[in-house]
């Protein structure tokens, strides 16, 4: 196959969607296929500004394709956002052309349902954003994931959302779940742990943080010996920490950017991880957690939504706190039941392997191809 990949996310190993766009197009081309990856920097116009991310790489990358490529050279373009929703109009309606992938690692359209009920607008400035909103965000995002020939996610929640959405029938989806950092699988399982809780995420109010600051900051009250470790907040410490009070603050531990080997060197001293997220598109965090031996606290978004409650995870609703807060009471005082939900999380994960991922896309690529290409379906096609 010789793929077009288009990413509305940096080609940056160390955030979530740039490192799965790395990982897939790599190991594509591990098995042979040619795979041709171009991030905002190689397309978004005025880079510079601060406002209209989705305007400026919507044009950008419309411009950028019309100039530079020719499609005709590929048998299959994926795309990694909705912001490509030119490309995909114009495309659609062309006859010999690639199959077109939206392939997401998180869903726009489930992204933005969620926001808008854990963050309502509060304003009349807010609220008229929020119109504006919906009748231009929401409309070009509908073009993009309309006019693409298949779908493709990273966890099944968003799979289906999109088949009760009605916008491709179940054939024409897939859900592969990513692979994990080798540094993560090599944790050997064991039972014994620190009074440690801890968490893996930015400091950003989709993760949750008024659910994470107030169970926390309650459990650290009430137990002097409990500690927290935050790793990747990429937040200055004075910042987080002053979401807690002076009382408990000593027990919090704010770790620096560190290597992966440290983060899971750090998740496998650690009892329980709290990850109260109110979107993932797949929740990286918690599966790295689950290898490493911890048990997990979490909401029913993306990885969490496909686990076990009370068998691989304790999964609260997203805004119980009580529920959150007794979860994890419950896994540092309940050594039997912390070790069963540990040991089945941590053998849940142990299959999320990049070399079976991209195997397994590969697979439903070339199926697609034989079945539902454009140029095989295409009568002005020469034989």
């Amino acid at each position: 196959m010789k793929i077009l990949s288009l990413t509305n996310s940096p080609l940056d190993p160390s955030l979530g969607s740039g490192k799965t766009v790395l990982r897939w197009s790599q190991g594509l081309r591990d098995l042979g296929h040619e795979v041709e990856v171009y991030e905002p920097k190689d397309f978004q116009v005025l880079q510079g500004m601060r406002r209209g991310w989705k305007f400026r790489t919507a044009w950008g990358a419309w411009q950028f394709f019309k100039e530079k490529v020719r499609p005709q050279d590929y048998d299959l373009i994926e795309f990694y956002g909705d912001e490509f929703w030119l490309i995909l109009r114009h495309l659609s309606s062309q006859k010999n052309r690639p199959l077109l992938v939206a392939h997401t690692n998180g869903l726009e359209l489930l992204a933005t349902e969620r926001e808008r009920k854990y963050n309502p607008p509060q304003s009349l400035r807010d609220r008229a954003y929020l119109e504006f909103a919906k009748q231009i965000h929401d409309r070009f995002s509908h073009i993009a994931f309309v006019n693409a020939d298949v779908f493709v996610s990273i966890c099944e929640r968003d799979r289906h959302y999109m088949l009760d959405s009605g916008l491709y029938p179940r054939e024409k989806t897939a859900s592969i779940m990513p692979g994990l950092d080798v540094e993560y699988l090599s944790i050997p399982f064991t039972p014994e742990r620190a009074h440690r809780v801890a968490y893996v995420g930015s400091w950003t109010q989709r993760k949750g943080l008024g659910q994470l600051c107030t169970v926390m900051g309650n459990l650290l009250s009430k137990y002097p010996n409990l500690t927290f470790d935050l790793y990747g907040t990429n937040t200055s410490p004075e910042i987080v920490i002053a979401n807690f009070p002076s009382a408990i603050q000593k027990q919090i531990t704010i770790h620096p950017r560190l290597p992966t080997q440290k983060i899971a060197e750090g998740l496998a001293k650690a009892k329980v991880f709290f990850f109260p997220s109110q979107y993932e598109g797949f929740g990286m965090a918690v599966a790295e957690a689950m290898a490493c031996g911890c048990a997990a606290v979490t909401t029913p978004t993306g990885f969490g939504a496909d686990l076990e409650d009370g068998e691989d995870a304790l999964i609260c609703d997203f805004e119980d706190i009580p529920a959150m807060e007794r979860a994890i009471e419950t896994l540092l005082n309940d050594e039997d039941l912390r070790s069963k939900i540990a040991r089945n999380g941590y053998q849940r994960v142990q299959d999320l392997r990049w070399d079976l991922a991209v195997s397994k896309l590969e697979r439903i690529y070339l199926d697609w191809l034989n079945v539902d290409s454009p140029r095989s379906n295409c009568p002005d096609t020469p034989a």
